[in-house]
C-alpha cells in the first residue's frame, strides 16, 4: 500500500527536503502535479490573508529556455514569480504531466511556509490554455540544445526585470470570480 503524506497548517512541512532554505518561490513537479512552495520567513497576518484570498490573475511567459509563471496576489502579498526547468525533473513524471490523453492536468498546489512551518495551502485549477503553453515550453526544454550555464544566464537576465514587467510580457489569464 502506498504511503500517504499529511499536510497540516501550523505544523512542520512534511517533506523537509523540499523546504526552500531562503526566502523566495520554487516551482517543482511532483509525481502527480506541479507545486509552488513559497518561503516567507516572518510572515505577517496581512500577507497570510493575501495568500488566503488567492490571486485574481496570473501570467505565463515562455522565455525559452525558461518557463515562467507570475501570480498576482492581493497586497501586501503581491506578485510572485517562479521558473521551471523540466531537465531537472524525473522524466517519467514530466511525461505523465504533459500527456493529455485523459485531459489536461491543470491542478497547481501552493504551499506557504514560514521557515519549516506550513502556514497555508491552496489548490487551484489553471486555464487549460495556460497549461498548454507550459507544456509547449517543457517540450522545447527537453528537446532543446542548451547547456545548464545558458539556462542559468537566461534565468538571471529574466529575473533581473521587475516582476510586474514579466507579468505584462506573458500571456495573462484571469482566475476565480474576481
Amino acid at each position: 500500500m502506498a504511503e500517504m503524506t499529511a499536510f497540516a497548517v501550523n505544523e512542520p512541512f512534511p517533506i523537509p527536503g523540499a523546504i526552500p532554505q531562503r526566502e523566495g518561490v520554487v516551482l517543482e513537479l511532483w509525481e502527480y502535479n506541479p507545486v509552488v512552495i513559497i518561503q516567507m520567513p516572518g510572515l505577517t497576518r496581512e500577507e497570510k490573508q493575501g495568500f488566503k484570498k488567492g490571486f485574481k490573475r496570473y501570467s505565463y511567459l515562455d522565455a525559452y529556455p525558461v518557463a515562467c509563471w507570475i501570480f498576482d496576489f492581493p497586497k501586501p502579498f503581491g506578485f510572485i514569480d517562479t521558473s521551471f526547468n523540466a531537465r531537472l525533473v524525473n522524466r517519467a513524471w514530466v511525461g505523465n504531466y504533459i500527456d493529455t490523453t485523459e485531459g489536461v492536468k491543470n491542478v497547481l498546489d501552493f504551499y506557504l511556509l514560514d521557515g519549516d512551518i506550513l502556514k497555508g495551502i491552496k489548490r487551484v485549477g489553471l486555464e487549460p490554455d495556460a497549461v498548454d503553453l507550459f507544456h509547449d515550453t517543457i517540450r522545447k526544454q527537453l528537446a532543446g540544445d542548451y547547456e545548464p550555464h545558458e539556462y542559468d544566464s537566461a534565468l538571471a537576465v529574466l529575473f533581473g526585470e521587475p516582476t510586474e514587467d514579466l507579468f505584462k510580457r506573458g500571456r495573462v489569464f484571469k482566475h476565480g470570480h474576481r
